[in-house]
């Protein structure tokens, strides 16, 4: 059954990949695991945080998976995954959250749940996990134009400013 904030909150979700996935793309190999200053994770730890987040958010706390999230390693391990690796396990990441959001119940929408010492209705964590998706593929995508000089256009061919 068609749900117009569920339907909305998937598309979000996939384009917002999508476009983390178009930056992956511009990341040399041997620069994936690199911390560029200290207070910055290497661009493949913001990719395992972002997985990290959306399955505890969603796949565990809404989807009631088995997700063990030791979220500090996120941000310092250095597993040398490779970016087609990492592109999957976002893929696949996205697809398994899209199928618990569809399954969702008003029930389970608007009932409250605690993530992260953080009170939330089933609502506010779909809404939080899109925007922390957001925001870190945002940083991302700065990141990528400035360190790499990468060409991304998420609009590209598109007139913007048609009204």
């Amino acid at each position: 059954m068609h749900h117009l904030f569920r339907d909305s909150i998937n598309e979000h979700l996939l384009t917002i990949a999508e476009r983390l996935l178009k930056c992956l793309e511009t990341i040399d190999a041997e620069k994936l695991w690199t911390d560029f200053a200290p207070n910055l994770s290497s661009p493949g730890n913001i990719v395992l945080h972002v997985i990290g987040n959306l399955n505890q958010y969603v796949l565990k706390t809404l989807g009631g998976n088995t997700v063990n999230r030791q979220r500090a390693k996120e941000f310092c391990d250095k597993p040398g995954t490779s970016r087609e690796t990492l592109s999957e396990m976002l893929y696949t990441t996205i697809k398994e959250c899209s199928a618990v959001i569809q399954a969702l119940k008003n029930e389970q929408l608007t009932r409250t749940y605690t993530v992260q010492g953080i009170q939330y209705t089933g609502y506010g964590i779909l809404i939080h996990a899109t925007e922390h998706l957001s925001h870190h593929t945002g940083q991302f995508t700065w990141f990528c134009k400035y360190l790499f000089n990468a060409e991304i256009d998420f609009y590209k061919g598109r007139d913007l400013n048609v009204q």
